[in-house]
């Protein structure tokens, strides 16, 4: 078994490394390093929450006291600021917050321990220094992105806001006292939020070293890049395997290399320059097929700051684009600078959108200037946009216009009720082709208060009655006529009291007067009220009712209402501690004037929970216009000694046919083996849509996985076939239980319900 987990571990390092000499491996150990004590840019692990701010001893045989330094000796025990410090002897400066920890050292925090035969901690500059420790990160401590605890060693180090040292550390995620394997360096720089650099890296399995690489590169970037070799078949690219690795450059710099070998495609070439230095950072990326498709694909992201301000520009460029634009030419540009300016906040925008195929052109560019600032007792907004579009085709133009949108909004709080005033205009800068601006508002002054406001706190407790009057000219949208209008609106929505405990009640009525300069008119009345009556635990009835009704006519489409007049039942009973039950239904008013079936769907809900172990629940419809039996659905999910059973399936009663069913099994486990299962089935189509199989190997702290998907149908359909090794304790991404399109596979019409 000793050679297996051998054989398996050097597996593992072949199937991770592309190549000697500069690579990145790993992208599991890429997210725990991460999670170092500079995590999030901060030096010393988490402390733990609500940690006295102050210096206590909890335990020491001596302890004295000169000046501002204590010095603790023989099993000493103390607690700052969310960290507990042990060691053989603790001394600790009140003024400077730096503590030195000797002999058996100890600094624990939330999440994550940290030990050496001596331990420097400056809390002020949360740094700290160490010789000969170790390190051990539980799940937590790393946002609970892996599945077991990492353990680190170093014979020395320390580290900074953004630059951390170890001088001849290892790291593993093998729990015993001599692992199976470990990564040891002479020395390691890590980047947090950057990248991990790895100099003089030995790989060793059961105690001997098997391999050595000069140079380890290990990427701490956010995004998820797959620093593994990647193996399969697809209909677009045929049989292909895809490889990632990179090399340092002078300061936080690195590259990127990618070569892909399809054997539709031919090869792909691409290179991923990642740069930061000060005051800026990005990342520009280049993709390019050798083959009979000759595809590009360029990418920027860049970020800098700009006297006071934050220039951020995103760009792409594609040609045959195989996967999204295929015999097309695209040009996406957005850039924008934010600043401070005279008190308040500007920001310039611009943003372009190109495409060309055969015989078609467009071009969309837009330049937008932003502002808030207040003046006085002003809050003021200004957005200010010129849009220029123009698609064009082989025989000539299709469409062009060039505009100016202008919004400006002023907000004056007064001691009684607040002043709004808008501004908004769609301004033809050329002459464009059937231009219309619907939504102009030229300008529209409106008054808000309350009753609190108005009169006094007391009324706005007993009353809280809302007010709001307005006049403006908008426009018409079936006449195209710029119509003056004059606006009030009041409403008040309060709860009522009710006798008996078990009763509540809300009601909440609105009135709306509209005035127009055609001699047209609308006011509209609404008004809505709910009750409940509980009887029981999680039980009771609720009755609810909402009414909406508009008078006479309005010009404009913003104060076009329907019409309401209609009750919602529910009832709500707990049959037991695990069993709820519940239904639903409506009685529409209109309806039952205008002689249709007043009755709305009627809805039976059943749930059974007992905790951790069942959640299992049903749903069945009545449709009561066709009075048929709709829909059945169903839904479980089963904890059955750590193996996860769900299931969810619906029936269509009105075509007497299983809509759809989805079942997933995860962690079923037979001794060492282990295997994750998940089907989809259609039933109008009579197909499986989705199946998923993953069978694992327990190698202690290593496994085997074979994994079968198979989506057929959708984007890029088909099956892929993968076998490889993986460390259990980091997290690594695969493709059991998502689509083509990262989507989430199966239970789309019951889980949960």
């Amino acid at each position: 078994m000793r050679l297996w987990r051998a054989a398996a571990a050097c597996l593992l390092l072949l199937a991770t490394a592309p190549s000697f000499g500069q690579t990145n491996i790993f992208p599991g150990l890429s997210r725990a390093l991460r999670s170092l004590p500079t995590r999030d840019a901060r030096e010393l692990p988490e402390p733990k929450p609500r940690g006295e701010e102050t210096f206590k001893v909890r335990g020491a045989r001596t302890a004295r006291t000169r000046g501002d330094v204590t010095v603790l000796e023989g099993d000493v025990w103390a607690s700052y600021k969310g960290y507990e410090l042990r060691g053989d002897r603790v001394t600790f400066d009140r003024v400077s917050e730096i503590g030195t920890l000797e002999g058996n050292a100890k600094l624990d925090g939330d999440s994550e321990t940290v030990t050496g035969e001596s331990i420097t901690v400056d809390f002020k500059q949360r740094t700290f220094a160490f010789t000969n420790s170790r390190a051990r990160l539980e799940p937590d401590a790393v946002q609970k992105r892996t599945t077991g605890e990492i353990y680190l060693r170093g014979d020395g180090g320390g580290g900074r806001q953004r630059d951390f040292t170890v001088r001849d550390g290892s790291f593993t995620t093998c729990d015993l006292e001599h692992p199976h394997y470990a990564l040891d360096a002479e020395g390691i720089r890590i980047l947090p939020g950057r990248r991990a650099e790895l100099r003089d890296v030995r790989l060793s399995v059961l105690g001997k070293t098997v391999i050595g690489i000069p140079y380890l590169v290990v990427p701490l970037e956010q995004r998820s890049e797959r620093y593994l070799p990647e193996v399969g078949q697809s209909p677009d690219e045929g049989y292909y395997v895809k490889t990632r690795f990179g090399s340092p450059l002078p300061g936080e710099s690195y590259l990127d290399y990618r070569v892909d070998l399809m054997s539709k495609l031919g090869a792909g070439l691409g290179v991923d320059y990642n740069y930061k230095a000060a005051g800026l950072d990005g990342v520009l990326t280049a993709y390019q097929l050798t083959g009979s498709r000759k595809s590009t694909v360029v990418t920027s992201r860049h970020s800098q700051k700009i006297w006071d301000g934050q220039l951020s520009v995103n760009g792409a460029f594609q040609r045959e684009n195989y996967l999204t634009s295929p015999n097309s030419t695209l040009w996406n540009v957005l850039a924008q600078y934010a600043t401070p300016f005279l008190g308040g906040n500007s920001r310039l925008g611009y943003t372009l959108t190109r495409s060309e195929s055969t015989g078609f052109k467009s071009v969309s560019q837009s330049t937008s200037i932003n502002d808030d600032r207040r003046i006085g007792p002003l809050n003021q907004h200004l957005d200010l946009t010129l849009t220029q579009y123009d698609s064009q085709y082989s025989g000539g133009n299709l469409s062009k216009s060039e505009r100016i949108d202008l919004r400006y909004t002023a907000l004056a709080p007064m001691r009684s009720l607040d002043a709004d005033l808008l501004y908004q205009r769609a301004i033809p800068v050329s002459s464009s082709q059937d231009f219309f601006a619907p939504t102009d508002t030229t300008p529209m002054l409106t008054l808000r208060s309350d009753a609190g406001r108005l009169i006094d706190s007391r009324w706005g407790r007993v009353w809280p009655f809302t007010f709001a009057a307005s006049i403006g000219e908008l426009v018409d949208a079936s006449s195209r006529d710029r119509v003056t209008r004059i606006n009030f609106e009041t409403g008040l929505r309060r709860r009522l009291a009710v006798p008996r405990g078990r009763s509540e009640a809300n009601l909440g009525v609105q009135f709306r007067q509209g005035l127009y300069s055609d001699d047209t008119a609308q006011y509209v009345i609404a008004g809505d009220g709910d009750w409940r009556y509980g009887f029981a635990r999680d039980s009771g009835l609720r009755v609810s009712y909402r009414y909406l009704r508009p008078f006479g006519f309005t010009p404009l489409a913003i104060d076009s209402t329907g019409r309401s007049d209609a009750f919602n039942f529910s009832l709500d009973y707990r049959a037991s501690k695990a069993v709820l039950l519940s239904g639903q239904t409506g009685y529409d008013l209109l309806s039952a004037d205008r002689g249709v079936v007043p009755w709305q769907f009627v809805y039976l809900r059943g749930r059974w929970n007992t905790g951790n172990k069942l959640d299992a629940g049903v749903q069945l419809s009545y449709d009561t216009f066709r009075q048929v039996w709709s829909n059945l659905r169903f839904d479980t999910n089963l904890d059955w000694g750590g193996t996860r059973f769900v299931m969810a399936a619906r029936y269509d009663a009105q075509r007497s046919t299983w809509a759809g069913l989805s079942a997933q099994i995860d962690g079923l486990r037979l001794g060492k083996i282990g295997a994750n299962i998940l089907v989809d089935y259609n039933g109008y189509t009579s197909r499986f849509e989705a199946q998923h199989y993953q069978l694992t190997y327990d190698l202690h702290c290593t496994e085997a996985v074979l994994e079968v998907i198979d989506n057929s149908v959708g984007f890029r359909s088909g099956r892929t076939v993968a076998f490889f090794f993986r460390i259990k304790a980091l997290p690594m991404q695969d493709l059991f239980g998502f689509g083509r399109r990262g989507q989430v596979v199966g239970g789309g019409f019951g889980f949960g319900n």
